[in-house]
C-alpha cells in the first residue's frame, strides 16, 4: 500500500508539471438572448462567457455551434473567434418548435478542448395572437377594436418584424371593407374605420422579417372569432334573472326588475305566475300597447331613482288588481323571438 501511494503522488506531480493547469478548474457559459421561459427566440445573439480559464494555456480560441442534433455531427452553424464576448448572429430565421442545440468550447493553444458548455431549447412561436377572438363569439363593445398579437424579439438582420393585418367577414370569406394593412411594425394596430355590429369576424396575421435573406413568414388566424355587440342592436335574444332577487320585505328594494335583450323584431311575452301556474300579472304586453317590440335592448333605459328599474319593466308584487300577492316562490315567463325562457323569483311581502 506504501508503494502504491508513493507511485500516485509522483504521478500527480508528473502531471502537474507536464500538463499546467490540470487540476484547475476550467469552465464557460453559453449567454443566449431573448429566452423565453426555456423557449429561444427565432434568431437570438449569442455569445460566450469565459468564467475561469487557466492562463498558461491560452491564447484561446473560442467556438461556437449549433446543431439539430444533440451529437453535433452536422452542426449549421459554426464560428470561432478569440474573444469570448463576440456576439454571434444569424442571418435567417430558426423554425418554430424545433429543440436547437448551442455548444461552445475554448480551446487551448494546442487546439484541445480546454472547457464546454452545452444548451439545448425549443425556438419560440414566431406569432401568437393575443385579442380578439380567443374564442368562438367573443363579444366586443367597440366597432373598433385593438387587435393585438405577439412575436419573441430577433436580432436584425433578420429582422426587424413587419406585419400584414386583414379582418375577414366570417359569411363571406372576404376581407371586410378597408381593413387589410401591411407593413405593421408593431404588435398592436387599429384601424381607421369601424367595423359592422352583429356581425361575425375573423383576423390574420402575418409576420415576416424586414430583412430576410431567406422568404421566411408564417401566418396565424385568430382561434375563434369575435362579435361587436351593439345597445341598438344585440346579437341575441336574451332574457336574464331578475334583480334584486329576493326582493319585498327585509329587503334592499320592494320592487324587481327585468332586463332583456331583442335580435329582432318580435311579438314579446311577458306574465308572471305563482307556483300553480295561475297567472298573477302581466309586465308586457302592456295595456294598450302592441305585443310587437322593435330591436333594441329593455329595462336598462329610464330607469326610476326610486325603485332602480325601468317602471315598466318591473314588479312591486302585485296583481291586476293592484292588490299584493302572498309571500312566496313566483315565475316569470318570457316569450319573444322564438326564445322562451323562466325565471324564478322569492316575494317577501310588501
Amino acid at each position: 500500500m506504501s508503494r502504491r501511494r508513493d507511485f500516485l503522488v509522483v504521478w500527480l506531480m508528473l502531471a502537474m508539471c507536464v500538463v499546467p493547469g490540470l487540476l484547475r478548474a476550467q469552465s464557460l457559459s453559453l449567454v443566449i438572448s431573448g429566452l423565453i421561459a426555456d423557449s429561444t427566440s427565432p434568431a437570438p445573439a449569442v455569445s460566450l462567457a469565459a468564467a475561469k480559464l487557466d492562463p498558461d494555456l491560452g491564447p484561446y480560441t473560442f467556438t461556437l455551434e449549433m446543431s439539430v442534433d444533440p451529437a453535433f455531427r452536422t452542426p449549421f452553424f459554426v464560428n470561432a473567434s478569440d474573444d469570448p464576448s463576440t456576439m454571434y448572429h444569424l442571418d435567417s430565421l430558426l423554425s418554430e418548435h424545433q429543440r436547437i442545440y448551442f455548444r461552445g468550447r475554448a480551446l487551448d493553444v494546442r487546439g484541445s478542448v480546454a472547457a464546454q458548455a452545452v444548451e439545448s431549447h425549443p425556438v419560440h412561436s414566431w406569432l401568437r395572437i393575443i385579442e380578439p377572438g380567443r374564442a368562438v363569439g367573443s363579444p366586443l363593445t367597440t366597432r373598433r377594436p385593438r387587435f393585438v398579437w405577439s412575436s419573441p424579439p430577433i436580432t436584425n438582420p433578420p429582422g426587424p418584424w413587419v406585419y400584414d393585418l386583414s379582418v375577414i367577414n366570417s359569411a363571406t370569406g372576404q376581407v371586410e371593407g378597408n381593413f387589410s394593412r401591411g407593413g405593421i411594425l408593431d404588435t398592436s394596430f387599429v384601424f381607421a374605420d369601424s367595423l359592422q355590429s352583429n356581425t361575425s369576424y375573423r383576423w390574420f396575421v402575418r409576420a415576416r422579417t424586414q430583412n430576410r435573406i431567406a422568404n421566411q413568414e408564417v401566418t396565424v388566424a385568430s382561434p375563434g372569432t369575435f362579435v361587436i355587440t351593439s345597445t341598438d342592436q344585440p346579437t341575441f335574444t336574451l332574457f336574464y334573472q331578475n334583480f334584486p332577487n329576493p326582493f319585498g320585505r327585509g329587503t334592499r328594494s320592494t320592487t324587481t326588475c327585468f332586463w332583456f335583450d331583442l335580435a329582432h323584431s318580435s311579438a314579446v311575452s311577458l306574465v308572471i305566475y305563482d307556483i300553480r301556474l295561475r297567472k298573477v300579472r302581466t309586465i308586457t304586453p302592456m295595456r294598450g300597447t302592441s305585443d310587437r317590440l322593435p330591436v333594441g335592448t329593455y329595462g336598462r333605459e329610464n330607469v326610476s331613482a326610486q325603485t332602480g328599474c325601468d317602471d315598466r319593466f318591473s314588479w312591486d308584487g302585485r296583481d291586476e288588481q293592484g292588490h299584493y300577492v302572498p309571500v312566496g316562490v313566483y315565475i316569470a315567463v318570457f316569450d319573444g323571438d322564438r326564445v322562451h325562457e323562466t325565471v324564478k323569483m322569492v316575494f317577501r311581502g310588501p
